[in-house]
């Protein structure tokens, strides 16, 4: 078993993954995954060519899946890394229960709609690709896509995370589920592991959504796919991973703010990935 120094209940945040976002928020991201999904980054010429049924199609995608109700896991997973690479103590900024969250407009906030923003520039072109591959690849030669694909791509990560891990350094990953609807995909971050066997495994996580408590996913690389569960969540099946490009970023503009932002804080119901 190996074991990072980052706790999630003394160097992960409180509060729990809900947000409501502002509509400008939302159409933010709308725009993000449009710009990787029609850009070359995605799909090349093609997306050029295509761009205006393609946009318009996705735009109407986007606004029945998008909920205002939305999750900021990436951002939240970046932040409290961020945090911890640079030795910054969280805890006046933690909160104490799972609704504190620091209201719009404070620098805590800010600061992690930022690390959301990171965390969607850095890997949506890849959480798109891996939900192509799953949803609408054929499995079949020559295609071979499907969960196979994923599988075999999942693989390779994990071999990447635990050089991670072992060397001391927490990672955010991407969760790919069994889904066609890519907001229904995650962002954790991974502070340990155990490998059982060369089939089984598992990742301990700070999951934003399951606060100030340390989760787990349990890893079975079966022939066809990766079967996947997780201790925070039971609905769709965990189909993929990958390990995220992060960049450290400095919070130190939100430590000089103060734990004065807690003290406005925005009640949200729901629950979001």
């Amino acid at each position: 078993m190996v074991r990072t120094g980052f706790s999630s209940t003394m160097h992960g945040f409180a509060f729990a993954n809900t947000w409501k976002l502002q509509e400008a928020e939302r159409q933010h991201i709308h725009e993000q995954f449009i710009a990787y999904f029609v850009g070359r980054r995605f799909l090349g010429l093609l997306g050029v060519l295509l761009a205006p049924p393609i946009i318009r199609l996705l735009r109407r995608w986007l606004i029945c899946h998008l909920s205002p109700v939305y999750g900021l896991c990436g951002g939240m997973c970046f932040a409290a890394l961020d945090f911890y690479v640079h030795g910054y103590d969280l805890s006046p900024f933690r909160g104490q229960n799972t609704n504190d969250h620091p209201a719009y407009g404070t620098s805590l906030r800010r600061y992690i709609w930022d690390r959301q923003l990171d965390s969607l520039v850095s890997d949506s072109a890849r959480f798109l690709v891996w939900l192509v591959f799953l949803s609408y690849v054929p499995s079949v030669w020559p295609f071979r896509g499907g969960t196979r694909w994923l599988l075999a791509q999942s693989r390779r990560e994990w071999i990447r995370l635990k050089t991670y891990l072992d060397a001391g350094k927490p990672v955010p990953i991407g969760l790919v589920r069994a889904t066609r609807n890519v907001f229904e995909n995650h962002q954790v971050l991974a502070v340990g592991y155990k490998e059982t066997d060369d089939i089984h495994g598992t990742i301990f996580v700070y999951d934003p959504n399951c606060p100030d408590s340390e989760s787990s996913m349990h890893l079975e690389f079966g022939l066809r796919a990766l079967n996947g569960r997780e201790s925070c969540r039971t609905e769709a099946p965990l189909r993929g991973f990958f390990c995220e490009t992060y960049s450290p970023s400095d919070p130190s503009e939100v430590v000089v703010a103060g734990a004065s932002d807690l003290a406005q804080v925005s009640g949200c119901s729901g629950t979001a990935d």
